[in-house]
């Protein structure tokens, strides 16, 4: 047997071979783990610290992997590279998590690590608002928070008139599963970008649309998919099944059917558990 060859996995071995061939195994990944950890030094040095977390890019990179990886979970896949993703993160910049999660504490945990990893610093607060304004005050925070809907009305916070207006929406928690809306997001400044299977979360305002048409019946005649999240008196937040460019046509005709249009973040839909 070759150092390149594994053996075949329809024949049986020694254990002593296979403990051999484990341990082989174990050296070749501690030897990769260092070299990428040693590219996130490099990351660092050409980023100087800034602009840490890449939401987008980090996303089609799992959703990639979950689709080579045939005979592996996903759920294994997307913890191995969260930990992995994390401790880079750690090296680049001074990277923070500001929580506020209802419910059990350990199941929010449990929830942030599966997405984040553990090493990122994690800072947890009472209110939705709280872990918002510290996150917005972090040059590199991200708040993780409740998905909008019912009583969690903390995104109208991300609207032009808003509190912390240059925040998006930029993930979802969990990232592997079959939902249709995440339990908790992440919110940050970081750049709000496709990740090439996602849903536009967009803030409205409506105004005087005309006693005979209704806002979902705007968004069909346009032919886009959407479906309305969460309301607070006039503001209402709208997903839409596709990603829609700052300067795309549907936009701009959206912009002008309502009173007020933003997008205020871009949510890569659940990678499918294959469990």
């Amino acid at each position: 047997m070759t150092k390149d060859t594994p053996p075949s996995r329809n024949k049986i071995l020694p254990m002593e071979t296979i403990r051999t061939e484990i341990d082989r195994v174990d050296n070749a990944l501690l030897n990769l783990i260092a070299e990428r950890m040693d590219l996130a030094q490099a990351v660092r040095l050409a980023k100087s610290g800034s602009d840490v977390w890449r939401p987008s890019r980090e996303e089609s990179l799992i959703r990639d992997l979950a689709n080579k990886a045939s005979t592996i979970s996903p759920k294994l896949v997307s913890r191995i590279w969260a930990e992995l993703t994390s401790a880079s993160l750690s090296l680049q910049g001074p990277i923070h998590l500001h929580i506020s999660l209802s419910g059990d504490a350990l199941s929010a945990r449990i929830l942030v690590r599966d997405r984040f990893g553990a090493a990122i610093p994690i800072f947890t607060y009472p209110t939705e608002s709280t872990a918002l304004a510290k996150a917005y005050a972090d040059p590199e925070g991200v708040a993780v928070l409740p998905a909008p809907g019912g009583m969690n009305n903390w995104w109208t916070a991300l609207g032009p008139k808003g509190a912390t207006p240059e925040m998006h929406i930029l993930a979802a928690l969990p990232r592997i599963g079959n939902w249709h809306w995440p339990e908790a997001v992440a919110v940050s400044k970081a750049q709000c970008l496709p990740s090439g299977s996602d849903q536009t979360l967009l803030y409205i305002e409506a105004g005087d649309i005309g006693a005979m048409r209704t806002m979902d019946t705007i968004f069909a005649d346009l032919g886009l998919r959407a479906q309305m999240r969460a309301e607070v008196n006039d503001k209402v937040l709208y997903s839409v099944d596709e990603y829609l460019m700052p300067e795309c046509q549907s936009l701009n005709r959206l912009k002008d059917a309502f009173s007020i249009v933003k997008i205020i973040g871009i949510l890569p839909r659940p990678i499918e558990n294959k469990e």
